[in-house]
């Protein structure tokens, strides 16, 4: 179903006229009984007037008991209960149903707007009596209108059954403060009402006897002649024809103010002829909800509508997670439940509803019921004013930063401003972390915006974070630690607008950087005490501050380059932030990695440049002398400050952890602190990946010293590690700039040996081998070789394949024969060396043309001098790699006797693409060729002509690497 498809449970729904209007107050839900009996001005309408209540109650299968039992006492028919005790939950609703029985009893035509409870008996004229332990003073008791002073319980309730019959009967025994005995009450329930049915409804006896302990009555006192009074009442009302007596007791020894023993006696007093009843039970605090807080039933089409689309994504989600066909159908069975709640539910998630009635209840403070009601009908009101309404009210979408709406769930839940710096610092405070999270998703998926879902799952988080749930098996008293498991949390949050996946995601961020957020690994639950990622946040500000005050110099800088460090050692050709340009060494002919510091990448354009130059051409006064065995890698500005952030976060991590005793640390706060570590490594770490992706290296270009600037651009790299990165980018991206090997023709030409160097000289024919080693790591030109070694194995392969010969005795001088005057002993070629023979201090190389004749003679056992193998055609023919290459001779046409064809050629021309796709082709043929060769001949042409450079670069580099030799055609 399309997300779009749902509307804002506030476009949909009606809601009650004072729910809507904000108009709703405290008294409106907190019932006083009292009030209600004496007609107060004051106590609103939907509370004081019959008809108006009724309208706004629903009648749950207990209360209609309880109407239906109380009545038909009240009428004289036998087989009821007239006893019954109230024992329920604060705020349970025991205040509303003794309400309802009073209203009922007063002015019976009041229910007949009820379908259900318009057969209830019609008792008539009923002499109704209220006892209100909270507000009938023990020692000063009740002062009327006309200056008389009821002093007791059993004073104030005849006084209510007639004020002319009924109080004369006991008003000694109120003046004495002295229980009247058993036949006193049963007269006061029958002469002194003249006949007519009596309703008695005692509501918090227990607070009332408390007070009468303090309250002397000769050698009693009147706590015992009130309990006295009290059981002698239920035995005569029990016993009666047309009497029902309805008190109410607490739900637990919490409630009872400590007094356990005070309340255990109550509840025995009366235990004989009372029934217990419990108004509210269930799922029906539900209808409870919906019928005071809505103006009508939703229609049922929008909530099957609202219930199925939640039942596909909650039900998906757990069936992705089902590993075994039970688990599927159970996952399917859910789902099903799920839907028909939701239906019921609608506009209110049942979740919602589940942590009112089954988590919050644990908290002393909370009233079941009228608690619930004032908390919801301040969302409902916010949520339709402000709007930001969802399909369903669910736990995430209670819209804590209306200040209304905060002040009373924190109030009901006893917790008063204990969680405002929660709130504000980690769920929707201006700089919250869960809206930061949800700015940032907003910005990368627009259609995230209106679903905030970091506020949703913190909201939700904050919500289970009180009470708990009963512990299964247990006193029901015991309650699980407060919190919300992620499972719990998941299908609580995801819906149409929000998948498992991205839920999931936030949830991970939200554990990793709210400051009052806590996970013991089971529960997520929001504390007023702030998390070790409160700790590390101040550590980290503290970091920061000592950061800024060093100028950029201080630990962070320190940390990093440390851990850059730690990743480049090993790598000898690496340099880590040279501050001036003899930090970098010049001695050994090798590629150097010279890796800039993080300040480089704040300086402009031209100062970079300048700074660059001077490192690869300087070294401290004097010229540099290997100068094309260097490269500057370059740091990337957007990581510095992600890089920055994750070490400072280490460095406060450390700190913290230095501190765990100091701090008493929990085993959990530090498996917390360890996981916090291994995600701020795994950060830092990645931005040290990215950090360098740039090299700078020299180049010349019309005489005049220029950067190449080899960046990876979208290249991907698959090496980890920081300077096997910068090595591939040199080497096997693209045009390597950095070659691990050189051919003999490279060398040859690279030096011009062979060659007239300058017009009209005759041809070098031969060159020491140290100038060789400085051409290509002094002079700025391809290709630039990894190191020294390179050069040597280049050097022994042209001396075995003949390319030019290798004499270890210093520099000979050429003779005018055009030989060099050497021991022809000293000279090798067309033989294997080592490579460790090629001496760089008193190697030379000679063109095989100038190597001296061996002697003619040789003296009987001597060994014969080594003079070399036969050129090459290439050498024979001239200057190595200038001739027109090696060849397969004449190749004979046709087919033989068997059919077979001797020669294949083809000419054919191909894009890139087929290039690369005729490679396997055409080394197939060659494997099967003849000498396991074929012949290639190639041809570009460009109107706007090839770029001599990159002619050089990338043609001409990849092919000598390769060790072709090829003919150039003009």
């Amino acid at each position: 179903m399309s997300t779009h498809a749902l509307r804002p449970w506030t476009d949909l729904v009606k809601l009650h006229p004072d729910v809507e209007a904000g108009s709703l107050t405290e008294a409106v839900f907190a019932i006083d009984l009292g009030a209600i009996a004496a007609g107060d001005p004051n106590v609103p309408v939907v509370n004081r007037d019959p008809e108006a209540f009724f309208r706004a109650t629903y009648l749950t299968a207990d209360l209609r008991r309880l109407l239906d039992e109380v009545l038909a006492s009240l009428s004289g028919k036998s087989g009821y209960n007239r006893v019954l005790k109230l024992r329920v939950p604060f705020g349970g609703g025991k205040s509303h149903t003794l309400a309802a029985l009073f209203h009922a009893a007063r002015k019976r035509e009041a229910l007949d707007g009820i379908p259900e409870a318009k057969e209830f008996a019609r008792p008539g004229n009923v002499a109704v009596a209220v006892f209100d332990g909270e507000k009938f003073d023990a020692r000063n008791g009740k002062t009327l209108e006309d200056g008389r002073t009821i002093q007791t319980m059993w004073g104030w309730i005849a006084w209510q059954i007639d004020p002319e019959k009924a109080f004369p009967i006991v008003a000694e025994h109120d003046k004495d403060r002295v229980s009247p005995g058993g036949d006193m009450i049963r007269k006061l329930l029958t002469e002194g009402a003249s006949g007519r049915p009596v309703l008695i409804l005692l509501d918090e006896v227990l607070k009332y006897m408390e007070r009468a302990a303090a309250v002397s009555v000769l050698d009693s006192t009147l706590q015992r002649q009130a309990k006295d009074f009290f059981q002698n009442l239920t035995v005569e009302v029990a016993g009666s024809e047309k009497a029902a007596l309805v008190y109410s007791l607490t739900w637990s020894a919490r409630e009872a103010l400590g007094n356990v023993g005070l309340l255990a006696e109550i509840d025995k007093l009366a235990s004989r002829v009372d029934q217990l009843r419990e108004p509210v039970s269930g799922d029906e605090v539900l209808p409870i909800l919906k019928r005071r807080l809505l103006g009508g039933d939703p229609d049922p089409t929008l909530a099957d509508e609202v219930a199925a689309a939640y039942q596909d994504v909650v039900t998906g989600m757990q069936r992705a997670h089902a590993e075994t066909p039970s688990e599927r159908r159970q996952a399917e069975e859910e789902g099903r439940l799920l839907r028909d709640r939701m239906r019921a539910a609608y506009p209110f998630h049942p979740a919602l509803i589940d942590i009112m009635r089954e988590r919050w209840t644990a908290v002393d403070a909370f009233q079941r019921t009228r608690g619930a009601l004032r908390f919801l009908a301040s969302c409902m009101h916010s949520l339709k004013k402000n709007g930001g309404a969802k399909a369903l009210l669910g736990p995430g979408d209670v819209p804590v930063k209306d200040v209304d709406v905060r002040v009373k769930m924190l109030k009901e839940l006893g917790a008063q401003n204990d969680f405002d710096p929660v709130i504000t610092a980690d769920i929707d405070g201006p700089n919250a972390r869960a809206k930061r999270i949800d700015d940032r998703l907003s910005r990368e998926t627009p259609a995230l915006a209106s679903v905030r879902p970091a506020t949703r799952i913190a909201t939700a988080i904050l919500l289970y974070s009180f009470g708990g749930l009963r512990r299964e098996g247990s006193g029901s008293d015991e309650t699980l630690p407060p919190g919300v498991t992620e499972n719990e949390l998941l299908a609580t949050c995801v819906g149409p607008d929000l998948d498992n996946i991205t839920a999931t995601a936030v949830l991970s961020e939200l554990r990793n950087t709210c400051l009052y957020l806590h996970y013991d690994g089971v529960r997520y639950c929001f504390k007023k005490d702030p998390n070790v990622t409160k700790l590390i946040e101040d550590a980290e500000q503290t970091v920061a501050r000592e950061d800024s005050q060093a100028r950029g110099h201080g630990p962070v800088r320190s940390r990093i380059k440390e851990m850059l460090e730690e990743r480049l050692a090993g790598h000898h050709t690496a340099i880590v932030w040279p501050v001036k340009s003899q930090d970098i060494p010049d001695e050994d002919p090798r590629f150097l990695v010279a890796y800039l510091p993080l300040e480089f990448a704040a300086e402009g354009k031209s100062e970079q440049e300048r700074q660059a130059k001077e490192y690869l051409t300087k070294y401290g006064d004097r010229p540099r002398r290997f100068r094309n065995g260097l490269g500057l890698a370059i740091p990337e500005k957007k990581q510095i400050e992600a890089l920055r952030r994750a070490v400072r976060y280490l460095l406060a991590i450390d700190r913290v952890e230095a501190k765990k005793q100091q701090l008493r640390l929990t085993k959990d706060q530090l498996d917390q602190l360890r996981e916090r570590k291994r995600t701020e490594q795994a950060a830092a770490e990645s931005c040290f990946r990215e950090l360098y992706t740039a090299v700078w290296l020299p180049w010349v270009q019309d005489g005049e010293l220029e950067i190449e600037k080899v960046e990876r651009g979208g290249r991907p790299l698959q090496a980890t590690g920081v300077h096997e990165r910068i090595m591939e980018l040199l080497t096997s991206v693209g045009t390597p700039r950095i070659h691990g090997s050189v051919t003999p023709r490279k060398i040859a030409e690279r030096v011009r040996l062979g060659e007239s160097v300058n017009e009209g000289e005759p041809p070098l024919m031969g060159i020491k081998a140290s100038d060789v080693l400085e051409s290509f790591f002094r002079d700025i030109a391809p290709p630039r070789l990894e190191s020294a070694s390179v050069l040597r194995k280049g050097i022994a392969r042209g001396v075995s394949e003949s390319v030019f010969a290798y004499a270890s005795e210093g520099s000979p001088v050429l003779g005018p024969d055009g030989k060099y005057q050497v021991n022809r002993d000293k000279v090798i070629l067309g033989r294997s060396i080592a490579d460790d023979e090629v001496d760089f201090d008193s190697g030379f190389l000679m063109m095989p043309q100038a190597i001296p004749e061996a002697p003619t003679a040789q003296p009987t056992g001597a060994f014969p001098v080594d003079t070399g193998a036969v050129p090459p055609p290439s050498v024979q023919e001239g200057v190595a790699g200038r001739g027109v290459g090696t060849g397969t001779g004449p190749v004979t046409t046709g087919t033989d006797v068997s059919g077979r064809r001797k020669r294949v050629a083809f000419v054919f021309e191909a894009t890139r693409e087929q290039v690369f796709k005729a490679f396997p082709a055409i080394a197939n043929l060659a494997d099967k060729s003849d000498g396991a060769k074929v012949r290639i001949r190639i041809e570009g042409s460009s109107a706007a002509g090839f770029d001599p450079s990159w002619l050089r670069n990338a043609v001409d580099e990849p092919l000598d690497e390769a060790d072709i030799e090829r003919t150039v055609e003009e």
